[in-house]
């Protein structure tokens, strides 16, 4: 099969096209400048897969959709993106949604979200992907949004900001905190200065503005710290990890913890 990255030029195109290529496949990348254009390498292709920012997503499925045999995409959010495939896209087009849950680094997880076009093309990436060890991870474009999108990454960094404001708030040096704090406050400070970098700017600023699910989780957020605590939080958080689950994730904090004292 050939596959054409459109717009595959930065990470994402370079991680895929060995994974694409060990399967057998022809992997071709397409750009703005590029030859053969968008187009004409969506027409030549058996199967397109959109690699873009997520503020360029819908035009540039709307330009190179009606030229695919077969459509999916990288974006980090899947509700819009996968509208917009079907939307732009012939009938006769297969469209699935793609989420690689990782950056350079492999061996993780790819959330994949058939759609009702999803057909032999798309199940010859995800068996690219199998062969090459990730984990797949099914899920439908809402759940997608609202659970990768929504709560794993942008309630994360909503959290992370409202620390560092209270941070700015009482004027204190994040040195000075880190000096006074114990271990886990030092790794939440580590973990506030890594989310920061400037390379992500955007795409967390996309990641909140084009999630259907943004607000709801933020007005959850303000409704639940203005709530006043009760006694049995603890217990249904104990609850919610499982019995299993809490020991493996307490073992793990322990290493992280341990590591941060070396």
């Amino acid at each position: 099969m050939k596959i054409n990255i459109a717009g595959g030029s930065g990470i994402m195109g370079k991680v895929h096209k060995p994974i694409f290529e060990s399967a057998g496949h022809e992997v071709i990348i397409s750009g703005r400048t590029s030859s053969p254009t968008l187009e004409e390498a969506a027409r030549i292709s058996d199967l397109t897969i959109v690699s873009v920012p997520i503020s360029a997503t819908e035009v540039m499925i709307k330009r190179v959709a009606p030229h695919c045999n077969a459509l999916m995409d990288f974006t980090g959010l899947k509700v819009f993106p996968i509208e917009s495939m079907l939307k732009y896209s012939n009938e006769n087009c297969e469209v699935g949604g793609l989420h690689p849950l990782y950056g350079e680094v492999l061996g993780r997880t790819i959330v994949y979200c058939p759609t009702k076009r999803s057909g032999n093309k798309c199940n010859m990436i995800i068996e690219a992907f199998e062969k090459s060890g990730l984990k797949i991870k099914r899920m439908d474009p809402q759940s997608h949004d609202m659970l990768v999108g929504g709560i794993a990454q942008n309630a994360r960094l909503m959290l992370f900001e409202a620390f560092a404001r209270l941070m700015e708030k009482y004027d204190i040096p994040a040195r000075e905190l880190y000096e006074i704090s114990p271990p886990p406050t030092r790794i939440l400070l580590d973990l506030i200065a890594r989310q920061i970098d400037k390379k992500n700017d955007s795409l967390y600023r996309d990641m909140r503005e084009y999630n259907s699910s943004t607000e709801e989780i933020t007005n959850y957020l303000i409704n639940t710290l203005n709530s006043p605590s009760a006694e049995d939080i603890p217990n249904k958080i104990r609850t919610l990890f499982g019995e299993s689950f809490l020991k493996e994730s307490q073992n793990r904090a322990r290493l992280l913890i341990g590591n941060s004292k070396k």
